[in-house]
């Protein structure tokens, strides 16, 4: 784990966010990963490589029966702990993967027990984390590439309403990706252009209740987007009629991360995210970093929000070196909290 101790060391000293409360009084520092489940992790691990990303750490595929239970599996398993861990646990594998140590991660996993193959969102208005960004310097290129790697694009790179060029793609499973150009040097490549991980976007039902949830966890509005856009973005989008939505890009007063809300009108689908436990394909869960997981949970309680567990040692039993817990935002898209002892040491130099 000295790798992940070090990637996430690195967070907090370039966040220089320290361990003082953020406005709303919870103690995040940074978002340490977002999740993305996978039906074969070998085809999956080559796919991203082929992207750019390596690996940053590997983590233990089995675990306690508490660490399940702080996933959402409420009964035993038939995981019989001949791979480590205990009997009745889930059993996985997985890497967290990134663009270097300062490009953002993706905890990429294959779930064995409890096994769940069903698709993905097949469109991008569903509600909970339909997709995240990858920011590239040079799209036309990477397009290029990644299209003579088998790549699934909804269609060619295109401007939207604020001016910024886009390509919607999917991986292997179907997990939807928006490729977004930035500014910046574009280089020679053997693989693609992308710098670093952009906003996680997250559909929600009222766009002004998420906006003041997600500021408990640092989440500052920073823009409003296109409320509308042309026909030939929507198509982009995978959408055949126009679209309509309310939302905003927010970002984290910490470490800079984003997230989009997106209150989506027309075409609007009200089916609800991706259930426990969390092993559904596509992105189920976004961790964020904190200094003092302990008052930030009854901060959040207080303001009503619902844990899925009790804060659980994380991630090897007595030997654990912290502690995690997963809890629903407005919609039961489910976040988590991580604390470290690595990273509140580093926060009291902030």
């Amino acid at each position: 784990m000295k790798k992940t101790y070090l990637f996430c060391a690195m967070l907090v000293v370039l966040s220089a966010c320290g361990g003082k409360p953020n406005a709303a009084g919870t103690h995040v520092l940074a978002r340490v990963h977002f999740n993305t489940n996978v039906s074969d992790f070998e085809r999956s691990r080559a796919f991203y490589r082929q992207l750019g990303f390596e690996t940053i750490s590997g983590f233990p595929d089995a675990n306690t029966l508490a660490m399940a239970q702080a996933i959402g599996v409420r009964t035993p398993m038939q995981y019989d702990g001949t791979q480590g861990g205990e009997a009745g646990g889930y059993l996985l594998h997985g890497e967290l993967v990134g663009l270097g140590f300062t490009g953002g991660v993706i905890d990429l996993i294959e779930f064995t027990i409890p096994r769940n193959d069903a698709p993905p969102y097949p469109k991008l208005n569903r509600i909970g984390m339909t997709h995240a960004e990858m920011l590239t310097t040079n799209i036309d290129a990477d397009y290029l590439y990644m299209t003579g790697l088998g790549v699934e694009f909804l269609s060619e790179p295109v401007e939207a309403a604020d001016g910024s060029r886009f390509a919607m793609f999917k991986d292997f499973d179907g997990v939807f990706y928006k490729l977004r150009e930035i500014s910046g040097e574009v280089g020679e490549s053997e693989t693609t252009r992308i710098e670093r991980l952009g906003a996680v976007t997250i559909n929600v039902t009222d766009y002004d209740t998420s906006s003041a949830w997600y500021a408990l966890l640092g989440f500052e509005h920073v823009s409003d987007l296109a409320s509308s856009e042309s026909a030939e973005v929507a198509y982009a989008m995978g959408f055949d009629e126009p679209v309509e939505i309310r939302g905003g890009r927010f970002r984290h007063v910490a470490d800079g991360s984003e997230i989009e809300l997106i209150q989506w009108l027309e075409p609007f689908d009200p089916t609800p995210p991706y259930a426990v436990p969390i092993n559904h394909i596509g992105i189920h869960r976004m961790a964020f970093s904190t200094s003092d997981i302990e008052s930030d949970v009854a901060l959040l309680q207080a303001q009503g929000v619902e844990m899925i567990s009790p804060i659980t040692p994380c991630c090897s039993g007595d030997d654990s070196w912290g502690g995690i817990v997963a809890f629903y935002d407005p919609d039961g898209v489910i976040m988590e909290l991580v604390e470290q002892p690595v990273m509140t040491l580093m926060s009291w130099f902030g």
